[in-house]
């Protein structure tokens, strides 16, 4: 094929493009015009209003529930765990114990304390009888060297007679100086002993860890057989009832925190608006994402757990929503849907709702100005 009939060819091919794409070689086409207008759904049995209302203006901070009281279990003595009463989930109660620990080296440090402390009683003891011969052994020195005094004014007794006399009752205030310096020595010897008996029975206590307050365990990090020392985290308690609100609240609504106000705190999870108060707010925002940590105290309620996701709702003043009774909604899969009245037609609009409102009303984000008249579907039963 020559040069020149390529280039009709091409020619031939080009045009034939733009005649397909002008609907030449196509079927029917629809002529312009208006579509068809919406289908006529017959009066609804029950109508309402679409309102135009001015409601309080909120913003959202996120946050989490935490426990106002979290204790971190550990050992006060180093030693072998051979029991754990209590797993990830369980509920204790203020002194039950929930780990134990190898004690036998505890019971014989206890037991040898006690043995000290019995045989500086006993030395004591012996003090005290030593003391009281000392006493008898006193009374008849003086007595016998006052009785050769006498003599030996008298002519009766000579200077030998009084000089042992003398010398025995020296020697009996010695005796009994020293039982008495026996006995304070062996007091404060029991004293010590006691102090060591009251250590070791100290230390055998810390050989079983007890709950400090009801609650849940929501961590345990060892198991049997592990050493326990000083320290090592063992488990983790939660107080449930004793709940706090955590959010970070951006610095342009920091001022709206006031501590000891109340304001709601969503917990979708538990399908619940509770009313908390500020605690506190941190007075240092977070540089990265200049936020303040604010801390919400809130009451107990059912199904409210610590970890759970939540809004707090910061009042900043109002603005104006479209509401319609939640009945107007009719949902279609993902789309939803209300019957409006038309210039006199009952005719479906798809809308977009937002927030449920307290009442039991929803939010109308589009497909709504207010003022329609729309239509309520049936009460289930």
């Amino acid at each position: 094929m020559n040069r020149w009939a390529k280039g009709v060819l091409f020619l031939a091919f080009g045009a034939a493009i733009v005649l397909y794409a002008a609907g030449v070689f196509g079927g029917a086409r629809v002529a312009p015009g208006r579509g068809e207008a919406p289908r006529d759904l017959g009066a609804p049995a029950a109508t309402a209003r679409a309102e135009m209302v001015r409601v309080p203006a909120v913003e959202e901070a996120v946050g989490t529930v935490q426990s106002r009281r979290r204790v971190e279990l550990s050992a006060q003595v180093v030693a072998r765990i051979t029991e754990i009463r209590a797993d990830a989930g369980d509920l204790v109660t203020r002194g039950a114990v929930v780990v134990k620990l190898d004690d036998r080296e505890l019971r014989a440090r206890a037991d040898q304390a006690r043995q000290a402390l019995a045989a500086a009683e006993a030395a004591r003891d012996r003090a005290l009888q030593a003391r009281a011969r000392g006493d008898a052994l006193l009374a008849q020195a003086k007595a016998r060297f006052e009785r050769v005094q006498a003599l030996h004014k008298g002519g009766a007794a000579t200077e030998q007679q009084i000089e042992d006399a003398e010398a025995s009752f020296l020697e009996a205030e010695a005796g009994v100086a020293d039982a008495a310096a026996a006995i304070a020595a062996a007091e404060a010897q029991i004293q010590g002993a006691r102090n060591v008996v009251t250590e070791a029975e100290v230390a055998l206590g810390y050989a079983e860890i007890a709950s400090p307050l009801d609650g849940v365990v929501t961590e345990r990090l060892v198991e049997v057989g592990d050493l326990a020392l000083p320290g090592r985290r063992l488990l983790v308690v939660l107080d449930q009832k004793a709940l706090r609100f955590e959010a970070e609240v951006r610095e342009g609504l920091v001022a709206r925190v006031r501590e000891g106000a109340t304001l709601d705190v969503e917990i979708p999870a538990a399908g619940a608006t509770v009313k908390g108060t500020v605690a506190e707010v941190i007075p240092a925002a977070d540089p990265r994402s200049r936020t303040f940590r604010a801390r919400i105290d809130l009451p107990s309620a059912e199904g409210l757990y610590p970890g759970m996701f939540g809004r707090l709702r910061l009042p900043v003043g109002e603005r104006e929503i479209v509401r319609i009774p939640s009945a107007a909604i009719v949902r279609v899969g993902q789309l939803q849907t209300v019957v409006v009245n038309d210039l006199g037609r009952w005719v479906r609009r798809y809308v977009t709702t937002g927030r449920a409102l307290p009442d039991g009303a929803v939010e109308v984000l589009s497909g709504l100005r207010g003022g329609e008249e729309i239509g309520l579907s049936e009460a289930k039963s």
